[in-house]
């Protein structure tokens, strides 16, 4: 399976949630696009929902009402949330898109639910083939894991620059990257994703002596927060959030079923908030502290994300014990408060400063 026939399909299907495989739209012959909210101001959906749920799926259903998506031969929702569940039953009642699948991902990580996610991606599978008339053989499949798993050599060699005195790249870049790579067809992200794999840009010497931030979460679509510290004379250094790090960590691995495969890497990955394992996710933080030899963590939340907000005061207590910084920073998605946000970061990394 060559990258020109990958991207040769025209029909583009769009994805929400980590947990979603990109291999199997990969394997059908469709492009796998990541999917982002399109409007600057939301109107139309404040009709559909409460004010007070998740600011970025308000933007996708106000960017579908407008009809901003209708480049879109299909989307693949998810259970991961209430807001999601509520969000693929308006969308399939006033939204039309030709094709739409609702993702079941159980939340127990052991062997009974990777199979269970395993019957889930055959029943995605099945609806895939009818939708499109193609089969999805297990070579292709096989074909499109070794596809992503190359890809993600590829980030994980870009993250592993981030790790040196100075980072390879601007935290601000890294994002761009990664964002690029997820909502854009794959032979047109390539070049540069290997260009800085191989290191083929040098590093910017002025970030080497400049406090190093992690910044983690859920779903960050724009640069404001990432530019906001690099002005304020930091730098961050990694990005572990569902459309940063997290992604791209752990490859498939090989075996004689690509489903079971897929079922077991994509449960067993870096798990969310929404999953049980925060003694996990304490682990997993506390090594990229140590990796990346980070003095300050933001946490970066939509605003009425419960998922996130339910850990954040353990994290915090998780952090004050090892005395090292610790912001929350809610955004609306569209980060139209930045001048607010701006002078709550800079006095952040003044304490940053102070503690190094």
């Amino acid at each position: 399976m060559t990258q020109d026939t990958l991207d040769s399909a025209h029909k583009r299907i769009g994805w929400f949630c980590s947990y979603v495989p990109e291999e199997m739209i990969i394997a059908a012959g469709l492009v796998p696009m990541r999917i982002q909210g399109r409007v600057d101001k939301v109107k139309e959906a404040d009709s559909y929902v409460f004010s007070n749920i998740c600011p970025y799926l308000k933007n996708v259903l106000d960017s579908g009402l407008r009809g901003n998506f209708e480049d879109l031969a299909g989307l693949i929702f998810t259970n991961s949330c209430d807001g999601m569940r509520r969000l693929y039953d308006l969308w399939t009642r006033y939204v039309p898109t030709p094709f739409t699948f609702m993702l079941e991902v159980p939340r127990n990580r052991d062997e009974r639910g990777i199979r269970y996610f395993a019957s889930q991606l055959l029943a995605m599978k099945a609806e895939l083939e009818k939708a499109f008339e193609r089969d999805i053989p297990n070579h292709r499949l096989l074909e499109a894991v070794s596809f992503m798993n190359d890809r993600r050599d590829m980030v994980e060699e870009v993250f592993s620059g981030q790790k040196e005195f100075p980072p390879r790249l601007k935290g601000s870049e890294v994002l761009a990257l990664g964002l690029e790579e997820m909502t854009r067809p794959k032979a047109e992200t390539t070049p540069r994703l290997e260009e800085a794999a191989g290191g083929a840009v040098p590093a910017d010497q002025a970030l080497k002596n400049k406090p190093r931030i992690l910044v983690m979460g859920n779903v960050l679509d724009r640069p404001s927060l990432f530019e906001m510290v690099e002005g304020a004379g930091a730098s961050v250094v990694v990005c572990d959030t569902c459309n940063g790090l997290r992604h791209y960590s752990d490859r498939i691995e090989d075996g004689d079923d690509p489903i079971e495969a897929l079922a077991r890497r994509y449960l067993h990955k870096p798990p969310c908030p929404r999953m049980p394992g925060f003694k996990e996710r304490m682990d997993r933080l506390g090594g990229l502290i140590e990796d990346y030899s980070i003095g300050g963590v933001i946490y970066s939340n939509l605003k009425y994300c419960d998922y996130s907000l339910f850990e954040t005061p353990q994290i915090e207590g998780y952090l004050k014990e090892r005395r090292l910084p610790f912001m929350v920073l809610e955004n609306d998605y569209l980060w139209a408060d930045v001048e607010r946000m701006r002078i709550r970061v800079e006095a952040f990394l003044e304490v940053v400063g102070d503690v190094l």
